[in-house]
């Protein structure tokens, strides 16, 4: 990793400064939908969703195109639709628009299976985790940054903060375009095909990276962990904002919160804590801290410091399952199927994160506040479970990782 240290630098700064373009987004997605769209908590679900489903559809086929074609073409256009995406979004004059909008975004977004793979072409396995942590990393720096530039900027209006998200991507843009040297040492003719694509989109691909009962059932955890966590991501700003009363530029604050424990974990303690205990031990016991985390937020209604708290509990579970999981999968896989596992891996997330809001939305809307926060701990128990009987049974069978 030594040698190739300046590639993995570039990436993770690319990956980076697309991150916070995403991260402005998020904390006035919410609260833009309610004033300016009319949308409700369910339609506030499906707008977080349209993202993650593209992103679910695409990402396999970019994972796959760039063990074809190459890392830094399929980053470079990826990132020319988010910027995209984000100027759209700006000056949507109604809620199709602006839905469209996230889709397209969300086919940019398939690029992190791409940049993943980057990852894996230039880590030996003994740093692979180390080096997926990079990726943690960047996403932690996206929320520390994002949110709460996001949340500044909506003081002068909504409009500002959906501009300067297209700016960063397209600073991403140039530097990958510029800067970042190819990472694929061999590449094959670029010949692709309608029923390439809808293969992608069909249950073939999937079926192979299943196909590995321990990479499967790894996959299905970090499914079930995405889902459990998407749970939240449109009903925390809303909550916040209902029931602690809390600003735009607060609710930033949040996930800047979440972002700094993510880096702390993922940027400097992931390596020294993979030196002294299990992959194993760290992804149950982050399984653990993210369910205890969620189960309690309800209880935080009118008590800032305890959602403090709470999320804090998340953010570490989350920082360490994250990087841990993606660890395991590429330790499993072949080094010319990385970008397509990781890609079907991808997408396994955002497919949590499409059905994750729109229930969250619906339970919000239906039950009340607490539903959504009391289904994503009990679906984190069920990836504990899963979790413990995978091991087990690499244990049995004696598979190294």
């Amino acid at each position: 990793m030594k040698k190739l240290s300046g590639s993995v630098a570039l990436i993770f700064i690319v990956v980076l400064i697309d991150l916070i373009g995403f991260g402005i987004i998020i904390p006035i997605l919410p609260r833009y939908s309610e004033t300016h769209f009319g949308a409700n908590e369910i339609q506030i679900g499906i707008l977080i969703a349209s993202f993650s489903f593209f992103q679910f559809i695409f990402s396999p086929i970019l994972g796959k195109l760039s063990d074809r074609i190459g890392r830094k073409p399929v980053i470079t256009f990826s990132l020319l639709l988010s910027a995209i995406s984000y100027v759209v979004f700006a000056f949507a004059p109604n809620y199709s628009i602006a839905l469209l909008s996230r889709c397209i975004s969300g086919i940019g977004g398939g690029s992190i299976s791409a940049a993943q793979a980057y990852i894996a072409d230039v880590t030996e396995k003994s740093e692979r985790t180390k080096g997926m942590g990079l990726i943690g990393t960047a996403f932690g720096l996206g929320f520390v940054l994002g949110p709460f530039i996001g949340g500044m900027l909506s003081t002068f209006g909504y409009i500002v903060p959906n501009l300067s998200a297209a700016g960063f991507s397209f600073i991403a843009l140039i530097l990958t375009r510029l800067f970042l040297v190819e990472s694929l040492k061999t590449k094959t003719e670029f010949k692709i095909s309608f029923e390439d694509l809808s293969s992608s989109i069909r249950s073939s691909r999937f079926k192979k990276a299943f196909s590995n009962i321990y990479t499967g059932n790894f996959l299905l955890i970090f499914f079930i962990i995405t889902f459990s966590i998407a749970n939240t991501y449109g009903v925390i700003p809303i909550f916040a904002y209902r029931y602690l009363h809390m600003t735009d530029r607060e609710i930033g604050y949040i996930y800047a919160v979440i972002g700094i424990v993510g880096v702390i974990f993922q940027g400097y303690l992931i390596g020294k804590l993979t030196k002294r205990f299990s992959e194993k031990n760290l992804l149950l016991t982050g399984i653990v801290l993210m369910s205890t985390g969620l189960a309690l937020i309800p209880f935080a209604i009118e008590i800032i410091l305890l959602m403090w708290m709470f999320i804090i509990l998340i953010s570490i579970g989350l920082a360490l399952i994250n990087p841990t999981i993606l660890s395991l999968i590429s330790k499993l896989t072949a080094p010319d199927e990385q970008g397509e596992v990781l890609g079907v891996n991808q997408s396994m997330g955002a497919l949590g994160r499409v059905i994750g809001p729109i229930w969250g939305g619906f339970a919000f809307n239906t039950f009340g506040y607490s539903y959504p926060f009391w289904t994503a701990s009990f679906f984190t128990l069920i990836a504990l479970y899963f979790g413990l009987k995978n091991f087990e049974r690499m244990r049995k069978n004696k598979v190294e990782i």
